[in-house]
């Protein structure tokens, strides 16, 4: 009898379920706040002085949500069986709203409002994918059979 290697999927009772609810809830909390940003710079620009204040504390209030994104996703990956993507996805948002910060503090206008735009978006898209039922299947594994 030779080997073969088969893509088989998850057993039904080991899907991610508490982990996707728990991910689904920071992400959406995430895509709140990250949401926000941009209408707090705008009325910061529109004249509201103390609104540059508020988009500086609610960044590290995205940073902060952006972290326990990951720690869900991690959770979601690794205990829920569920895909790998959200993880890499969520730190890569994490590095990127860190820079986002820095870019903030050093004015650089030209670099951090396109990222910013860019954050604001991959975050409800990735949210609205989490919401959907694709992110419920458990992700596939390689098993050897003889």
């Amino acid at each position: 009898m030779t080997a073969t290697t088969d893509l088989l999927q998850t057993p039904p009772g080991t899907r991610p379920r508490r982990s996707l609810l728990v991910l689904r809830i920071t992400a959406l909390v995430t895509a709140a706040v990250f949401f926000l940003q941009p209408v707090l710079a705008g009325s910061y620009l529109s004249g509201d002085v103390g609104a540059l204040g508020t988009h500086e504390t609610n960044a590290h209030v995205v940073t902060s949500t952006t972290f326990v994104q990951l720690v869900a996703a991690l959770v979601y990956a690794w205990r829920g069986r569920g895909r790998w993507w959200p993880a890499a996805l969520s730190a890569a948002l994490l590095v990127a709203a860190e820079t986002q910060v820095f870019l903030g503090y050093a004015q650089t206008l030209l670099v951090h409002v396109p990222l910013g735009v860019g954050l604001v978006l991959t975050q409800i898209l990735f949210t609205w994918w989490l919401l959907g039922s694709h992110a419920r299947r458990a992700r596939l594994r390689r098993e050897n059979h003889r």
